[in-house]
């Protein structure tokens, strides 16, 4: 029931402020409502200590033998970190809001509660049939906020392009639900059949655009820190969650290997991206594809802990860095804890990343890891862009600090008590190789051309990479087969049509006479 009682927290308060914004558009007090409402969400979080595990069911769906598995929650040492930081990336998004004077109003407050809504009850999902209901709602979300914030064609078409992605993602996991309920199983993620196990790394990887490497968001629009902060992070944690619930013995695949070696090549990729972005916000979907990267190959090696610390990682640094839109010296050298958050050293956030078996992929890794971080300290320690502090009203100056530090906060409490497997000193020698090699590549960017930060539209507009024109050149192909398609129905649907009918009609009973003895 508290996982209800917190979703409702979020979503009531959504409404209060459409309320609100309807009947009193000049209301001052609607920003204390939203940041009241997210503020009691995130609290009644910490309750769910009292009575974990639990669950929580809605009532079964008729007829039974359809619809074999009800729509079931559970809070657990798995969902409570998600849960945790997907409240406070809420509840910071509005209290940084003060700074943001474009498209920050009571509509834009409530849909940034409600996408929170949507993503606890998603990371708190017990099995597939929940979960894709969740998957669907966030993506048809993102499809419409998508649509109305962009502009001409081709960008309303990468849109449609990245829905289809997620999509196919999503009915990677019916597939496997099938197969499991054909195998008997009840299928939920405490019984999983080990044949369902990589097709769940396969739905999370091409959602995330992981499995095979490519960009599943749109051009970035009007829509870009607050709400674009949660439309982009909560989407993808929903669907990382995922990898926590792979089962071991489904990773003695011979696929393995090649999931692993895709989700290394995607890890690099990515990190080198966001190394070299000229901007922490264009930089994001590189963020997001060289973090999940990482949280796969953790669950492709056998640890589910290392998956959940890259995940909280990658909502909790990268929010820091994507809201963080007010230059203030002391506030910066504080989103350095970041860097600390990634570098699995003992008791970090992600001191559990690399329990499991990498072999051959270790050094890869770690190489990712560097970039990465190299990444967040270049970007935190970035002025350029940003407003003054001090030119804010003064209870701005208390109030937008509170936010940022609030996830940072949340980074070093989780590293020591977030989820069983928490709080421990991990591979260390990794950690240090990584720190060694961060060192070096902050050294090296000064000096050498090849790591500066490339121009802005060399990364802003995805369609200039190989990798795009690949998947330009598919959708093309798809396009094309469309137009044929149509070509035949307007023919047989035309004024010949029925003529045509009959002429197909003859030729098929032709060929079946014809082959008569």
């Amino acid at each position: 029931m508290l996982i209800l009682v917190s979703g409702l927290l979020l979503f009531l308060t959504a409404l209060a402020l459409i309320v609100l914004q309807v009947t009193q558009p000049n209301a001052r007090y609607a920003w204390l409502v939203a940041v009241g409402g997210a503020m009691l969400a995130l609290l009644s979080v910490f309750f769910w200590l009292v009575q974990m595990p639990f669950e929580f069911m809605l009532p079964a769906w008729k007829p039974a033998s359809v619809f074999l598995n009800p729509i079931l929650f559970q809070a657990d040492q798995t969902s409570f970190p998600f849960a945790l930081s997907i409240t406070a990336l809420t509840l910071t998004i509005l209290l940084t809001a003060i700074t943001r004077s474009a498209l920050t109003n009571s509509f834009t407050w409530a849909g940034t509660l409600a996408l929170g809504g949507i993503g606890l009850f998603s990371v708190t999902a017990n099995n597939p049939l929940t979960l894709l209901l969740m998957w669907g709602a966030l993506d048809l979300t993102e499809l419409l906020t998508q649509l109305q914030a962009v502009n001409g064609a081709a960008n309303n078409e990468k849109v449609v392009i990245s829905f289809s992605t997620r999509a196919l993602g999503s009915g990677l996991l019916l597939w496997a639900n099938i197969l499991s309920i054909a195998q008997g199983n009840t299928f939920d993620f405490q019984s999983i059949a080990p044949s369902s196990g990589l097709y769940l790394v396969a739905a999370a990887g091409l959602r995330l655009g992981v499995l095979p490497l490519h960009l599943p968001y749109a051009a970035e629009s009007t829509v870009r820190r607050g709400m674009g902060t949660a439309l982009r992070l909560i989407s993808a944690v929903s669907s990382l969650v995922l990898l926590a619930h792979v089962p071991v013995e489904s990773l003695t695949s011979t696929l393995t290997p090649f999931l692993l070696t895709l989700a290394v090549i995607a890890a690099l990729y990515g990190g080198w991206m966001w190394l070299r972005a000229p901007d922490e916000l264009t930089g994001r979907p590189y963020w997001i594809v060289s973090l999940a990267a990482l949280s796969i190959t953790s669950a492709l090696s056998g640890s589910p802990l290392g998956a959940i610390a890259w995940s909280n990682a990658l909502i909790l640094v990268g929010a820091t860095l994507f809201l963080a839109s007010v230059q203030q010296v002391w506030l910066n050298r504080a989103l350095l804890v970041g860097v600390w958050s990634l570098s699995t050293l003992p008791f970090s956030l992600t001191a559990s990343a690399w329990a499991g078996s990498l072999g051959f992929f270790l050094p890869f890794v770690i190489a990712a890891q560097a970039l990465l971080m190299a990444g967040v300290t270049r970007h935190a320690l970035r002025s350029s862009g940003r407003t003054a502090l001090d030119s804010q009203p003064g209870w701005a100056n208390k109030v937008y600090p509170a936010g940022i530090i609030l996830l940072i906060t949340f980074q070093v409490l989780l590293g020591f008590w977030g989820w069983d497997g928490a709080r421990q000193v991990g591979a260390w020698l990794p950690a240090l190789l990584a720190s060694l090699l961060t060192f070096g590549l902050i050294w090296a960017t000064p000096r050498l051309r090849i790591l500066n930060p490339v121009r802005a539209h060399w990364v802003s507009n995805s369609a200039d990479s190989g990798l795009a024109t690949f998947y330009s050149g598919l959708w093309i192909v798809y396009r094309a087969v469309g137009n044929v398609s149509q070509a035949i129905i307007t023919t047989l649907e035309g004024e010949g049509g029925m003529m045509w009918t009959l002429l197909f009609l003859a030729l098929f009973i032709l060929l079946l006479t014809q082959g008569i003895p």
